[in-house]
């Protein structure tokens, strides 16, 4: 089984803003691309100075914690600028179901 560190999600992040060019063109085929994805900003007043938020792939987590089964699914992060851009993200180009 492989947890996924904070770390490894803000690296995930990074790499994925190489690909953004200002579009939602670049993020829509990453959220399309992967089973999980969570956003991911910079925020000093949470734990670890970081904001996250599930913005696909809620209910593929809430059935794997349900079942305690594991499950191959494509993770990635995409980095946000606040809680409010990830929140329109997970609006327009996610699922729309908040889980965090």
């Amino acid at each position: 089984m492989t947890e996924l560190s904070p770390a490894m999600l803000v690296a995930m992040a990074n790499a994925n803003r190489t690909l953004l060019d200002g579009t939602t063109a670049p993020v829509r085929q990453i959220i399309e691309s992967n089973d999980v994805v969570v956003a991911v900003w910079q925020d000093f007043d949470q734990p670890l100075g970081m904001g996250t938020l599930i913005i696909k792939g809620a209910a593929m987590l809430r059935n794997i914690s349900a079942n305690n089964a594991g499950v191959r699914c494509r993770v990635t992060a995409v980095p946000s600028d606040s809680y409010e851009q990830a929140v329109a993200l997970l609006k327009v180009l996610g699922e729309g179901e908040l889980l965090n």
